[in-house]
């Protein structure tokens, strides 16, 4: 008869990483020069950004991948009209991971046509979060269907047994905490198990419009509001201390 003696870790460990998140507002060579300048001095393990004004033929992200990160992208399709223009791409989304955080893409299944974003799962020795960001326009009104195509995703990534983090410019007056549509947005994440955490202005002009979301069952981030100076919105900095599951270790004893 075999003696079987198993010894199983406990998941107590865990990993601390930085994240960053902001409305760009275009990846022009001299602004990429200063977004790498603060993942650099601010520690950034990954950077959420909105408005990167990229196509296909941007040098941007070859430049970022050319000095070892990890981006994940999405350009805003352009109409067929132009697609043979020279007019800027506004809008895109993006997220770098710095070396040594595993960065892969994520698949939500789904084309949301009122707002743009792009989901990815971080990864550094056995911690992992989903991160998705977000971008919805401010030149375009907040609609039903904006909630519908949020809940949405949002309800795909909640099949995941990673924690979720939603960060982007939703372009939604979160200052104005009785207005409708405030309410509406807080009651959405709420009804997934999220959060939003940014307290103060995130825009020159005095408004809460850039978001920071974690699940309910994570530690609440402490948000820093940064004036970084790269455009009119500020960076968004927090760290979130995410669970490591160590292996598990077994040990047998048999008969020759």
């Amino acid at each position: 008869m075999p003696i079987v003696a198993e010894r199983h870790a406990k998941p107590t460990a865990t990993r601390v990483l930085v994240f960053g998140s902001m409305n760009v507002r275009s990846l022009s060579s001299s602004k990429l020069d200063n977004l790498l300048d603060e993942m650099r001095d601010r520690s950034l393990n990954v950077l959420l950004l909105c408005e990167t004004w990229h196509h296909a033929d941007s040098v941007s992200v070859p430049c970022l991948r050319s000095h070892g990160y990890c981006v994940i992208e999405q350009a805003r399709p352009r109409t067929s009209q132009s697609a043979v223009s020279l007019a800027v791409n506004h809008g895109g989304v993006a997220i770098v991971s710095a070396p040594g955080v595993r960065l892969t893409a994520v698949n939500v299944g789904f084309a949301p046509s009122t707002f743009e974003c792009v989901a990815g799962r971080v990864s550094s020795n056995s911690s992992s979060c989903i991160v998705l960001v977000v971008y919805r326009p401010g030149s375009s009104a907040v609609t039903a269907s904006f909630y519908a195509e949020l809940g949405e995703v949002l309800d795909r990534l909640s099949t995941f047994v990673d924690a979720v983090v939603l960060a982007g410019d939703v372009n939604i007056r979160l200052e104005r905490k009785s207005d409708p549509q405030s309410v509406e947005f807080c009651d959405i994440l709420a009804g997934y198990g999220l959060t939003q955490h940014v307290t103060g202005a995130t825009h020159d002009a005095g408004r809460t419009i850039d978001v920071v979301c974690t699940r309910d069952d994570m530690p609440p981030p402490n948000v820093d509001i940064i004036d970084a100076g790269i455009c009119d919105h500020r960076l968004l900095s927090w760290s979130l201390r995410l669970l490591r599951l160590p292996p598990v270790y077994s040990t047998s004893t048999r008969r020759s």
